[in-house]
C-alpha cells in the first residue's frame, strides 16, 4: 500500500515537472530574436528604445506608465543604483542647478565615470561568482581565511571601472592575462569539505562547484540536476555534465588521505558517474559543451596549443557557433535586475525550464543585440536602461492597475526596494560623515566566528572591503540578508525584519554615527533648527524636509534633554526610507 502510494506520488510529482517543462519553450537556447522595435518609441512619452517595447505590453493590458519622479529622488535613485552610494551636497547642487535639456543624461554620465561604480557594480558579480574569503570548510575551525582573495575582488572593481568588454572579461576568468590575472581565481573560489572527509568525495564535490557555478554565472542555467541523471527538463544529458567536468579535470588536485587513513584516488579520468556516485563509474568521457548551444565540434575552438579551460572561455563568448547569445542574455538581465529590483527574467541564475519565462522576450533579446552591437561593454547597457522613461517613473498606489499587475511585472511605475546590506551600512556611514573612500587592497578582518565583534571606526570603509569570510558574520551585515558565499547568488533576499528596526534603535554603531552625524551638522550649518533640519535631511534622504516634517525637527531640537541634535539625528538615521530605493 506504502509502496504504491509512494509510487503515485512521485508520478504526480513527475508530471507536474514535466508538464511545466512541456508549457515553457527553449526560449534561452535560441537565436537572439530580430524583431524590430515596437511603434509606441514615438509615443512622447518614450525616451529611448526600451520605452517602445515597455509601453506596447502597458497598452495591451490597458495600463498606462506614470510620471517622471522629481529631481531630488531622481538623483538618489541613479547615485544609490550606480555607486551604492547617496549623492553628496555637491552633487545635488550642480544637478539642480543644470536648466539645461540634457542634465538628468549628464547626471548619469557623471555618476557612470565615478570610481564608486566598479565598487558597487562589482558587489553584484561576487554574489554571483560565490566570492568567499576563507575555505568554507564544515567545521568552523577548519574554515581558514583566504590570504589573497582579495586580489580577485580588485581585478573586478578594475575591470568594470574601465568597462573592460563582457565577454573579454568572462575569457578571462577561465583564461587570465598578466593585467587581469587574479581574475583566475575564480574557478578555485569555492567551498572545501573538511579535511577528513574521503578525497574521491572532495575531487567531485570541487568538480560539481566549479560546473555549477560556470553554469548559473554564466549561462544563467543549473546543471546540478545532470550530475545523476539527465535533466528531467531541460536538454542536458548526464554525458554532457561530465563532459564538463573534464574541461576543469586537472584544476583538482586531492591529497589521497583522509583522518589517519591513506585513501586511493579511485577515478584518475574523467568518467560518467551512474547517479552521480564515485564509486559507480560508467563510461570514460572527452571535454566537451552543451550541444543545444553548440552549432560546431568542440575542436573548432580548442587549437592544439590551447588548454581546455582557453576552449571554455572561448565556446562561451562565440555568439555564432557558441553560447554567446546567451551569455549576452543573462548578463543584459542582471543589469536590469539590480536596477528594477527584479530582471526581466526573475530568476537571473536560471534560465532553463525550472526558471521563469521573461516578462518582455522581445526587449530582452534587444538589449543583448545592442550589448553585442557595443562590442560587449556594458556601459552603454547601462545609459540605455537609466536614461529610459521607464526607469524615471515615480511610484503609485494606484489600486486600478494593482489589479491588474500586482507585482509590477509590467513596469507600470517605480516599485521601491530595500537596499542590500552592503549599501545600507555604506549609506549610514556616508551620510555620517566618516566612510573612508579608500579603494583596493587587502580585506578588513570580520573577527571570528566565535567572538563577538563591533563594527570599530577602523573598519570604516566601503562594505566591499570587509572580509567575506564563510563562517564569521560581520555584526551590521548579518541583519540585512548577506549573501551566501558558498554558492552563486543571482538574487539577494531584501526583506524588512524587526532585528533590522532593532538595530536601528538600539545599536551602538547607529548611535556612534548619529554622534559623527551631529557633530558634522555642526561644522556644516549654522546652530539653527530650520538650517539643522533642512541640512540633515538632504544629507540623510537627498531632498528637502515636508513642512510637517520640518516642525516636528524643530520641535524635537528645543528639547531640554541632553544633545538634542544627536537624538534627531538618530532618528533620522533610522528612517525605513534612508534604506530604501524609491
Amino acid at each position: 500500500m506504502h509502496s504504491r502510494l509512494y509510487l503515485f506520488v512521485i508520478s504526480c510529482l513527475w508530471a507536474t515537472i514535466t508538464s511545466y517543462g512541456a508549457d515553457s519553450p527553449d526560449w534561452c537556447f535560441k537565436k537572439l530574436a530580430k524583431g524590430t522595435i515596437p511603434k509606441e518609441v514615438k509615443d512622447p512619452w518614450a525616451k529611448t528604445a526600451i520605452d517602445g517595447f515597455i509601453l506596447s505590453k502597458l497598452r495591451d493590458n490597458k495600463l498606462s506608465p506614470q510620471p517622471e519622479a522629481d529631481p531630488h529622488t531622481l538623483i538618489r535613485r541613479l547615485s544609490l543604483g550606480l555607486s551604492g552610494l547617496p549623492p553628496t551636497l555637491k552633487e545635488i547642487e550642480v544637478f539642480l542647478a543644470d536648466k539645461g535639456a540634457r542634465a538628468y543624461d549628464r547626471l548619469v554620465e557623471r555618476l557612470l565615470e565615478k570610481p564608486a561604480y566598479g565598487e558597487r557594480w562589482g558587489r553584484h558579480w561576487m554574489d554571483v561568482v560565490r566570492f568567499g574569503e576563507s575555505t568554507g570548510h564544515l567545521t568552523v575551525n577548519e574554515d581558514k581565511p583566504r590570504s589573497n582573495a582579495w586580489r580577485f575582488r580588485d581585478a573586478v572593481i578594475r575591470a568594470l571601472n574601465e568597462d573592460l568588454p563582457f565577454d573579454q572579461f568572462a575569457r578571462l576568468h577561465f583564461a587570465p592575462d598578466h593585467k587581469y590575472k587574479e581574475l583566475g581565481q575564480f574557478i578555485h573560489l569555492g567551498t572545501r569539505l573538511q579535511n577528513n572527509s574521503n578525497p574521491n568525495d572532495k575531487q567531485f564535490h570541487r568538480l560539481d562547484d566549479m560546473v555549477a557555478t560556470t553554469g548559473t554565472a554564466f549561462l544563467g542555467i543549473s546543471f546540478g540536476c545532470a550530475r545523476c541523471h539527465d535533466h528531467p527538463v531541460d536538454p542536458m544529458t548526464s554525458e554532457e555534465y561530465y563532459q564538463f567536468t573534464a574541461i576543469f579535470w586537472d584544476q583538482v588536485n586531492e591529497a589521497p588521505k583522509a583522518s589517519r587513513k591513506s585513501i586511493p584516488i579511485e577515478i584518475k579520468e574523467p568518467r560518467v558517474l551512474r547517479q552521480g556516485n564515485w564509486r559507480m563509474p560508467s563510461q570514460t568521457v572527452q571535454s566537451g559543451f552543451l550541444r543545444v548551444l553548440s552549432r560546431r565540434e568542440h575542436s573548432n575552438w580548442k587549437r592544439s596549443d590551447e588548454n581546455e579551460l582557453v576552449a571554455l572561455g572561448d565556446w562561451l563568448t562565440d555568439t555564432e557557433y557558441g553560447a554567446g547569445e546567451l551569455l549576452a542574455r543573462v548578463i543584459v538581465n542582471r543589469l536590469w535586475h539590480h536596477h528594477f529590483g527584479q530582471g526581466l527574467v526573475k530568476t537571473p541564475n536560471e534560465f532553463g525550464k525550472l526558471g521563469e519565462p521573461p516578462s518582455h522576450p522581445l526587449l530582452l533579446d534587444y538589449l543583448a543585440r545592442e550589448l553585442i552591437a557595443e562590442e560587449w561593454r556594458l556601459k552603454p547597457i547601462h545609459r540605455l536602461i537609466l536614461k529610459s522613461a521607464v526607469y524615471r517613473q515615480s511610484g503609485s498606489t494606484d489600486t486600478v492597475p494593482m489589479k491588474v499587475d500586482a507585482n509590477n511585472r509590467l513596469l507600470w511605475h517605480w516599485r521601491p526596494s530595500r537596499l542590500e546590506a552592503e549599501a545600507v551600512r555604506d549609506t549610514l556611514l556616508a551620510t555620517a560623515g566618516v566612510l573612508k573612500t579608500q579603494m583596493y587592497g587587502p580585506s578588513i578582518s570580520i573577527g571570528h566566528a566565535r567572538k563577538e565583534v563591533r563594527d570599530e571606526p577602523k573598519s570604516w570603509r566601503r562594505s566591499i572591503y570587509l572580509q567575506a569570510h564563510r563562517s564569521a558574520k560581520h555584526p551590521t551585515l548579518s541583519l540585512f540578508d548577506p549573501p551566501d558565499y558558498s554558492r552563486s547568488v543571482g538574487a539577494r533576499t531584501t526583506g524588512v525584519t524587526p532585528n533590522g528596526a532593532l538595530f536601528a534603535m538600539n545599536a551602538p554603531f547607529v548611535w556612534e554615527l548619529a554622534g559623527h552625524l551631529a557633530k558634522r551638522l555642526r561644522t556644516e550649518v549654522d546652530d539653527e533648527s530650520t538650517a539643522l533640519v533642512n541640512h540633515l535631511y538632504l544629507l540623510a534622504l537627498s531632498r528637502p524636509p515636508r513642512l510637517e516634517e520640518l516642525e516636528i525637527g524643530r520641535e524635537l531640537l528645543g528639547n531640554k534633554n541632553a544633545d538634542p541634535l544627536r537624538h534627531y539625528c538618530h532618528m533620522v538615521l533610522g528612517l525605513n526610507e534612508l534604506i530604501f530605493v524609491n
